[in-house]
């Protein structure tokens, strides 16, 4: 899937998508059912993190996996978990994987290049699919 394509289901589902100076690289919110995305933009290094990032956000949104400082750090784990499900499953699907890798791919930044996505998705994605 393209970056664009994430943008794309983002203004679908009403999300704005801003740049947001911030700690972390990114971050979703929701006040009284307006979701939004925020993006470090300056922090991001290229456009396979922005993919991920974006990916990972949008996960958080359809796997209603929103957290706040007052949950403990095993529900946090859970909902990110959740998140980067979504998202591997969505950037990193595993037919996808088994066909790059039938084509001679077998270095983690072979399939984070094909992919567009970083190589710390694809560890997590192939982690998830051999257990």
């Amino acid at each position: 899937m393209e970056l664009k394509k994430l943008y794309d289901i983002a203004e679908k589902e009403n999300i704005d998508v801003i740049n947001f100076k911030m700690k972390n690289k990114a971050i979703i919110g929701n006040i009284n059912e307006n979701y939004c995305i925020g993006l470090n933009y300056s922090d991001i290094n290229d456009s396979s993190e922005e993919k991920t990032l974006l990916a990972e956000e949008l996960g958080h949104y359809y796997c209603n996996s929103l957290y706040n400082s007052q949950y403990s750090n095993e529900e946090i784990s859970k909902k990110e978990f959740r998140a980067c499900k979504w998202a591997f499953k969505t950037l990193v699907p595993y037919k996808r994987l088994k066909e790059l890798y039938d084509k001679g791919c077998r270095y983690t930044y072979e399939f984070a290049e094909e992919l567009g996505v970083t190589e710390e998705l694809i560890k997590k994605a192939y982690n998830y699919y051999l257990a």
